[in-house]
């Protein structure tokens, strides 16, 4: 069983996903990421399945386990990573509705992605946080959903 009750894995329209067995309030934890600790070296090594990484610092990424590997990326969130691990509910978000967070607020190593999250704000293409529009940057930001060695690479 998942560490939550209130997520299930399902299929979605773009492949596997997270999905709200229950409603979730806007602020609550959703889940934590847990998974072995990897060096920029070890992922890309991973080939196609790097895309299971969560970057946490600059040379530092945790192999997602089930459930973490399913959250799917949107230009338009309803969940966002804060503290390197916890994936937070931004909205609530109705039983069955997919969870998903920008992977951009988690990504500085130059990986990209065709984005295929079909909102309305799609941006087409996933990229480093340090390529997002200056707003968006400032959106997140603010938000404080932005991995904090992201924060410090910016400061320097």
């Amino acid at each position: 069983m998942y560490p939550a009750t209130h997520i299930a894995p399902a299929t979605g329209n773009i492949g596997h996903g997270l999905f709200a067995g229950e409603p979730i309030a806007a602020g609550g934890e959703i889940l934590r990421f847990t998974g072995p600790r990897l060096t920029l070296t070890q992922v890309r090594a991973k080939g196609p399945l790097a895309a299971n990484a969560l970057q946490i610092g600059i040379d530092s990424y945790v192999d997602l386990d089930p459930p973490g590997r399913l959250v799917n990326h949107s230009c338009d969130p309803n969940a966002a990573v804060f503290d390197d691990l916890r994936l937070v509910a931004l909205r609530d978000i109705a039983a069955e509705d997919e969870i998903r967070f920008d992977y951009s607020t988690t990504i500085s190593d130059g990986w990209t992605m065709l984005c295929l999250c079909g909102s309305i704000h799609c941006r087409g293409i996933v990229t480093a946080f340090q390529l997002l529009s200056r707003e968006l940057q400032r959106k997140y930001t603010l938000l404080g959903c932005v991995q904090q060695f992201i924060l410090t690479e910016l400061e320097a």
